[in-house]
């Protein structure tokens, strides 16, 4: 071990015992893949393991400590802490006092936005009775953000014809962690709001007064919908697991309801859901505008995990050409928005049961989910 050692942090005592000096030791971990007694182990937190742009350190007494300058509110830490020590802020309460503010959607309507990645949650129970849930929470309507996604991908699709290179901005977390680690690159990202964003704002201009919220899988949605060009049309936002609390609360049985329809979107945009929807939907937005090959070849990155979204970053920092692309589809969620820590249950995720959701939309185009909608 102390001859792998590349700072010299091993060193025996007279009794021939290895001792590491913390001083000089970097946490490589050379020596205990070479020690043959196994005698060596590198014991970190959970949540320092998960936290992939190491924004949390231990401090004096070893407390563990979150730098909110590194941080990009992705929640990995909060899914891998075995003590439930760490949580994301809770806007609940808000969303209870928004229903019960309308006064039964008279005074004003309340939205639920619900994202594509619905198709893997409530296993338990069919999606239109999850739709019929909502509702009974008190929700007005429910309509799918996978509509903004379909927005997004038609209005992006022409921006990066325009551009050349353009990053997405659908996932705030990459967009954060752009901005904290790459800002030399901020010029790259899609001007387009997410479609969390890209829907709710229709829905506001359409029914002026109304209230939004946002039902996802996303913790980085809270921080999103905090921001100055967002906060004016997403009222509030909770996660699949806070709508299952709503349904507790009420001692809700959704199992029992009545299954409603939930058909705004086409195909592409609910397949924004996985790793690789939004390039897909990308690809088909250039092919429904008429941008052919000869005119422009599109070549996407798909980043599946945000440190995927690190090596397509610093490969763009060197050059288009050395990033071999000219789309970056950033997920900082492995496997895309159904691996979120406001999911239901963790762990990889089917994208094939994405996919099945996504062929059941009536629309099967983009430009058709947006003409129904304008209609």
């Amino acid at each position: 071990c102390a001859d792998v050692c590349p700072r010299d942090a091993i060193i025996f005592n007279e009794r021939y015992e290895a001792h590491i000096d913390k001083e000089k030791c970097i946490e490589c971990g050379a020596c205990a893949k070479v020690c043959p007694f196994s005698a060596i182990a590198n014991r970190k937190r959970p949540c320092v393991i998960a936290c992939k742009v190491d924004a949390i350190t231990t401090k004096e007494g070893e407390v563990a400590a979150i730098d909110y300058d590194k941080c990009i509110s992705c929640g990995a830490c909060v899914t891998q802490c075995p003590f439930g020590a760490i949580t994301d802020i809770s806007f609940i309460t808000d969303v209870i006092d928004i229903i019960q503010g309308s006064e039964n959607n008279e005074k004003y309507k309340v939205y639920a936005l619900i994202a594509p990645s619905i198709s893997s949650q409530f296993t338990y129970a069919k999606l239109g009775q999850v739709i019929s849930g909502i509702k009974k929470l008190g929700f007005n309507s429910v309509v799918e953000v996978a509509l903004g996604a379909d927005m997004v991908s038609y209005n992006e699709s022409l921006e990066l014809v325009e551009k050349g290179v353009l990053t997405s901005s659908c996932c705030p977390a990459f967009v954060d962690y752009i901005k904290k680690n790459f800002p030399h690159l901020e010029k790259y990202v899609s001007h387009n709001l997410s479609p969390m964003g890209t829907i709710a704002r229709y829905i506001k201009k359409l029914d002026p007064g109304c209230k939004t919220v946002f039902i996802g899988p996303c913790t980085a949605k809270k921080a999103e919908a905090q921001l100055s060009k967002v906060s004016e049309y997403v009222d509030a936002v909770i996660t699949f697991e806070e709508l299952q609390a709503l349904f507790d609360s009420k001692d809700l049985d959704i199992t029992t309801l009545e299954e409603e329809v939930l058909d705004n979107a086409s195909y592409f945009g609910r397949i924004f859901a996985r790793s690789g929807g939004l390039a897909d939907a990308v690809r088909e937005g250039l092919r429904e505008h008429g941008v052919t090959e000869d005119k422009f070849v599109f070549k996407p990155i798909v980043c599946d995990g945000i440190e995927a979204c690190r090596m397509a970053l610093l490969k763009l920092s060197r050059s288009p050409e050395v990033l071999g692309g000219n789309f970056i589809e950033g997920m900082a969620c492995a496997g895309g928005c159904i691996g979120g820590a406001g999911c239901l249950t963790q762990g990889r995720k089917s994208r094939s049961g994405v996919d099945k959701y996504g062929m059941e939309a009536n629309e099967k185009t983009i430009k058709g989910a947006i003409s129904a909608l304008k209609e």
